[in-house]
Parts: structure tokens; sequence; C-alpha cells
């Protein structure tokens, strides 16, 4: 071949590979978005607790007034009326209201307490004792509670319970129930203290008569003569109620014993009377036999 000057070779570069670049942008672009929503929905939270809590904050004073005003109706006591004041602030991330519960308890003791227990009181005597209680009554009662020897309405209405006062107007056991249902009300006296005596009264007509020939001389008992009424204590008056059911039963007795008697009589009389007429028949048999005998001789 002739001279001439050499051939060149170029070589042309592969294209950039940038997917692995392309990649990382992807995924940085991916997780800004997400910490962006991520953010988004924090400041989101953050405002809706702030709401929450201003609201709660906004509603507190209405809280504070409608407990304050059910503490005074008696629709709550005060025990209620301080945790609801307390769980609400707990509630609202507030201040806890201590301030609010000691004014609070103030009113509750200084104010609504005494007015409640003085209507107790008044309540108390009225309902157990029938009464108004005196002005002495009331003011010892109230002293007591403030004392602490009274605690509540019902340890209040158990001392009245217990009182002289009760037991001598009412019953003082269940058996004092039990014999003014059986017998009647107790007597009282002149200073109005139940005597323990009962009044029975009693219809001797309901006791049976006897009727045939007088019983008492026949018997050598005389039955009593019981009246209208008589009184006494349980014991006595149970012991004459024992007495004429004794002599219902012995009149009774007596005149089933006279009737059993006159039956007797009447069956012996049959008896005898059929006695004598077999002794007759027999007699009669004798006499005939005997004439056969001689007639056949």
């Amino acid at each position: 071949m002739g001279g001439g000057g050499g051939t060149t070779v170029q070589y042309q570069a592969p294209p950039k590979d940038d997917t692995f670049e392309r990649l990382l942008q992807y995924q940085q672009a991916s997780q800004e978005k997400a910490e962006a929503r991520v953010a988004a929905e924090r400041r989101a939270e953050a405002d809706r607790e702030a709401a929450r809590k201003a609201a709660g904050q906004a509603g507190y004073g209405a809280l504070r007034s409608g407990i304050t005003s059910q503490l005074q109706q008696g629709l709550i006591g005060y025990e209620d009326a301080s945790s609801r004041l307390r769980d609400y602030a707990l509630k609202y991330d507030m201040t806890p209201p201590e301030t609010d519960v000691a004014e609070l308890g103030q009113l509750y003791q200084q104010e609504i307490l005494p007015g409640r227990r003085q209507t107790a009181v008044g309540a108390a005597y009225e309902e157990i004792l029938g009464r108004q209680a005196t002005e002495d009554e009331r003011s010892k009662a109230m002293e007591r509670f403030q004392q602490g020897y009274y605690s509540s309405n019902q340890e209040l209405r158990d001392s009245l319970y217990k009182s002289e006062e009760y037991q001598d107007k009412y019953n003082q056991s269940y058996l004092d129930n039990y014999y003014d249902t059986k017998f009647g009300k107790q007597t009282v006296n002149e200073a109005g203290k139940k005597t323990g005596v009962r009044t029975f009264k009693f219809d001797s007509k309901y006791l049976p008569t006897y009727l045939g020939t007088d019983l008492a001389d026949r018997a050598q008992v005389q039955t009593p003569d019981f009246g209208d009424q008589f009184e006494g204590s349980p014991a006595e008056l149970e012991e004459q109620v024992q007495n004429m059911r004794d002599t219902r039963q012995y009149l009774y007795s007596a005149g089933l014993t006279n009737l059993q008697g006159e039956i007797d009589k009447e069956t012996q009389k049959l008896k005898n009377e059929g006695l004598k007429e077999v002794t007759k028949i027999q007699q009669e048999g004798n006499l005939y036999s005997g004439l056969l005998q001689g007639f056949w001789n």
C-alpha cells in the first residue's frame, strides 16, 4: 500500500448514569414531605389542644357557678363539689383551684351546713317525738354538731330514739309492741308516764252457760264472774285470759260429762229392760217345758 497518513479511530464516551442520584433526590423529597406532614399534624394537634384548654378555661367560671348553686340547693355535697372543681382543672391542665375550693368550703361551713342542720333538727323532733324542738333543744343539738358529737343527721335521730321522752311516749321494747297489740295501749298517770297497766275488755256472754241442774252444787265449784273488763300488767292479764279459757273448757267438759251421763243412763235402762224380757221369756220357756214333760209322762 502506498504510504500515506495513518487512520485515527475515535471512541464516543457512554452517557452519564444518574439513576442513583435521582433515587437519592426522590428519597430526600419524600422524607421532606413526610416531615412536613408530621410537622403540620403536630401543629394542628397543638392548635386543637390549645383550643381545648382555652375552651376549658373559658368554661371554668360557669362550672364553678353551677357547682356552687347545686351545693346551695342541696343537690350535691361539699366533697362532691370540691372534687368536681379539682377534676375539671386537672382535665384542662389548669392550676389547681385550691382558692376556689377553700371559698367553697367556707361557704358550706358558714352558710349552707348550719341551715341544713337547723332543718334536720326540726324535722327529727317532729318526725320522732311528734312535736317542735324548743330553742334550748335546737341550740344544744347545733352545739353537738359543731363539737363533732354528732357527725351526721342520723346520729341525732338515733339519740332521740334513745331518749327518755321517746321511751315514755312510745314503746320501750318489741315486747311492749306485742302487748299493745294483744291487750291494748298502756294507761298513763297524771305526769303522762306509762304505768305498764293495760285494760282488757271482755264480754262474758261469749262464755258457755250450763243449763242442767245447778253445776256448782253438783261439782262444788263456783265459776267466777269475769265482768266486762279488767286491768293489770301483761302477766296478770295473761293469767286472767287463761282463767277464762279454763272456765270455758270446764263448762264444755261439764256439759259433755252430763250428756255422757244421760246417754249411759238411757243405755243402762235399755239393758235392764232387755234383761227383764229375756228373763221373762226364759221363765215362760221353763213353764212350757214342764207342762210338756208332764203331758208325756
